[in-house]
Protein backbone atom coordinates (compact mmCIF):
# COMPACT_ATOMS: atom_id res chain seq x y z
CA UNK A 1 0.00 0.00 0.00
CA UNK A 2 3.00 2.12 0.22
CA UNK A 3 2.44 3.03 -3.58
CA UNK A 4 -0.44 5.47 -2.04
CA UNK A 5 2.03 7.67 -1.20
CA UNK A 6 2.32 9.16 -4.38
CA UNK A 7 -0.97 10.84 -3.93
CA UNK A 8 0.40 13.59 -1.29
CA UNK A 9 1.89 16.48 -2.59
CA UNK A 10 5.67 16.44 -3.79
CA UNK A 11 6.92 18.53 -1.02
CA UNK A 12 5.07 16.57 1.71
CA UNK A 13 6.36 13.57 0.41
CA UNK A 14 9.82 15.17 0.66
CA UNK A 15 9.55 15.90 4.46
CA UNK A 16 7.33 13.05 5.33
CA UNK A 17 7.48 10.42 2.89
CA UNK A 18 10.18 8.22 5.09
CA UNK A 19 7.87 8.63 8.32
CA UNK A 20 5.00 7.91 6.23
CA UNK A 21 6.49 4.72 4.27
CA UNK A 22 7.59 3.00 7.60
CA UNK A 23 4.08 3.68 9.25
CA UNK A 24 2.64 1.97 6.27
CA UNK A 25 4.94 -0.73 5.40
CA UNK A 26 3.71 -2.91 8.24
CA UNK A 27 0.06 -2.27 7.62
CA UNK A 28 -2.24 -5.36 6.23
CA UNK A 29 -4.50 -3.89 3.12
CA UNK A 30 -7.97 -2.57 4.10
CA UNK A 31 -10.92 -0.91 3.23
CA UNK A 32 -9.88 1.37 6.66
CA UNK A 33 -6.19 2.24 5.60
CA UNK A 34 -6.74 2.89 2.36
CA UNK A 35 -9.89 5.57 3.22
CA UNK A 36 -6.94 6.95 5.61
CA UNK A 37 -4.49 6.94 2.98
CA UNK A 38 -6.63 8.67 0.35
CA UNK A 39 -8.55 11.00 3.15
CA UNK A 40 -4.62 12.43 3.83
CA UNK A 41 -3.61 12.65 0.82
CA UNK A 42 -6.54 15.19 0.16
CA UNK A 43 -5.79 16.67 3.34
CA UNK A 44 -2.32 17.38 2.36
CA UNK A 45 -3.14 18.95 -0.97
CA UNK A 46 -6.54 21.33 0.80
CA UNK A 47 -4.25 22.64 3.84
CA UNK A 48 -0.88 23.68 3.97
CA UNK A 49 1.15 21.05 6.00
CA UNK A 50 3.27 23.79 8.07
CA UNK A 51 1.27 22.80 11.24
CA UNK A 52 2.52 19.55 11.37
CA UNK A 53 6.25 20.39 11.76
CA UNK A 54 5.45 22.57 14.47
CA UNK A 55 3.30 20.25 15.98
CA UNK A 56 6.02 17.65 15.90
CA UNK A 57 8.67 20.22 17.28
CA UNK A 58 6.14 20.61 20.17
CA UNK A 59 5.95 17.12 21.32
CA UNK A 60 9.12 15.13 21.61
CA UNK A 61 8.22 11.85 20.79
CA UNK A 62 8.46 12.09 17.03
CA UNK A 63 8.62 9.96 14.97
CA UNK A 64 5.84 7.27 13.07
CA UNK A 65 3.79 7.65 16.28
CA UNK A 66 3.48 10.99 16.05
CA UNK A 67 2.81 11.34 12.15
CA UNK A 68 0.00 8.77 12.72
CA UNK A 69 -1.55 10.98 16.00
CA UNK A 70 -1.47 14.18 13.87
CA UNK A 71 -2.66 12.61 10.33
CA UNK A 72 -5.75 10.87 12.34
CA UNK A 73 -4.86 7.51 11.15
CA UNK A 74 -7.35 5.11 12.45
CA UNK A 75 -4.88 2.51 10.36
CA UNK A 76 -2.12 3.28 12.88
CA UNK A 77 -4.23 3.50 16.47
CA UNK A 78 -5.12 6.91 15.87
CA UNK A 79 -7.98 9.69 15.00
CA UNK A 80 -11.36 9.84 15.71
CA UNK A 81 -13.27 6.43 16.10
CA UNK A 82 -16.92 6.44 15.25
CA UNK A 83 -19.91 6.29 18.60
CA UNK A 84 -22.42 4.51 18.66
CA UNK A 85 -24.46 7.74 17.92
CA UNK A 86 -22.43 8.25 14.99
CA UNK A 87 -23.22 4.93 13.78
CA UNK A 88 -26.91 5.59 14.46
CA UNK A 89 -26.78 8.56 12.43
CA UNK A 90 -24.83 6.98 9.64
CA UNK A 91 -27.49 4.14 9.58
CA UNK A 92 -29.82 6.54 9.71
CA UNK A 93 -28.72 8.11 6.47
CA UNK A 94 -28.69 4.68 4.59
CA UNK A 95 -31.90 3.42 5.58
CA UNK A 96 -33.10 6.97 4.55
CA UNK A 97 -31.44 7.13 1.12
CA UNK A 98 -32.33 3.85 0.36
CA UNK A 99 -35.86 4.33 1.22
CA UNK A 100 -36.08 7.50 -0.85
CA UNK A 101 -34.42 5.89 -3.94
CA UNK A 102 -37.21 2.79 -3.61
CA UNK A 103 -39.36 5.67 -3.55
CA UNK A 104 -38.26 7.45 -6.24
CA UNK A 105 -38.09 4.33 -8.39
CA UNK A 106 -41.75 3.40 -7.65
CA UNK A 107 -42.88 6.75 -8.80
CA UNK A 108 -40.70 6.24 -12.00
CA UNK A 109 -42.32 3.56 -12.74
CA UNK A 110 -45.98 4.64 -12.20
CA UNK A 111 -44.90 7.53 -14.66
CA UNK A 112 -44.19 5.24 -17.55
CA UNK A 113 -40.08 6.10 -17.69
CA UNK A 114 -38.27 3.32 -18.69
CA UNK A 115 -37.68 0.24 -16.26
CA UNK A 116 -34.02 0.35 -16.85
CA UNK A 117 -34.08 4.18 -15.20
CA UNK A 118 -35.74 2.93 -12.52
CA UNK A 119 -33.91 -0.66 -11.57
CA UNK A 120 -30.90 1.28 -11.94
CA UNK A 121 -32.06 3.74 -9.06
CA UNK A 122 -33.41 0.39 -6.99
CA UNK A 123 -30.15 -1.27 -7.39
CA UNK A 124 -27.68 1.38 -6.41
CA UNK A 125 -29.86 4.24 -4.17
CA UNK A 126 -28.53 2.72 -1.46
CA UNK A 127 -24.57 3.05 -2.42
CA UNK A 128 -25.41 6.82 -2.88
CA UNK A 129 -26.79 6.74 0.86
CA UNK A 130 -23.59 5.01 2.09
CA UNK A 131 -21.63 8.02 0.61
CA UNK A 132 -23.60 10.34 2.49
CA UNK A 133 -23.07 8.87 5.64
CA UNK A 134 -19.69 8.65 5.76
CA UNK A 135 -19.08 11.55 7.74
CA UNK A 136 -20.32 9.76 10.56
CA UNK A 137 -18.29 6.60 10.36
CA UNK A 138 -15.07 6.39 7.85
CA UNK A 139 -14.86 10.09 7.61
CA UNK A 140 -14.99 11.03 10.96
CA UNK A 141 -12.67 13.21 12.34
CA UNK A 142 -11.48 14.48 8.53
CA UNK A 143 -11.98 18.41 8.21
CA UNK A 144 -15.41 19.33 6.69
CA UNK A 145 -13.21 19.89 3.10
CA UNK A 146 -11.36 16.83 2.96
CA UNK A 147 -14.73 15.13 3.58
CA UNK A 148 -16.41 16.91 0.98
CA UNK A 149 -13.76 16.18 -1.42
CA UNK A 150 -13.77 12.61 -0.96
CA UNK A 151 -17.13 12.05 -1.08
CA UNK A 152 -17.17 14.33 -3.90
CA UNK A 153 -15.10 12.34 -5.92
CA UNK A 154 -16.93 9.17 -4.70
CA UNK A 155 -20.49 10.19 -5.75
CA UNK A 156 -19.16 11.18 -8.97
CA UNK A 157 -17.48 8.22 -9.82
CA UNK A 158 -20.92 6.36 -8.11
CA UNK A 159 -22.84 7.87 -10.68
CA UNK A 160 -20.27 7.62 -13.57
CA UNK A 161 -20.49 3.69 -13.49
CA UNK A 162 -24.41 3.97 -12.84
CA UNK A 163 -24.64 5.69 -15.80
CA UNK A 164 -22.35 3.46 -18.02
CA UNK A 165 -24.19 0.41 -16.08
CA UNK A 166 -27.47 1.59 -17.70
CA UNK A 167 -25.94 2.74 -21.12
CA UNK A 168 -24.34 -0.65 -21.30
CA UNK A 169 -27.77 -2.49 -20.50
CA UNK A 170 -29.59 -0.37 -23.42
Amino acid sequence: MTWLLKLYPPRWRQRYGREFHDLIAPQRFSVVTVLDIIGGAIDAWTRPQSHLAAETAAHPEGGTTMLARMMRLRCAGHGEKPTIVDSVKGAGIILGGTLLAVLAATWMRRRGVDSIFSDTLLHSGWLFAFVLSMPYTSLKGWPRLTQAIFMGILLVLVALLTAGGTWISR
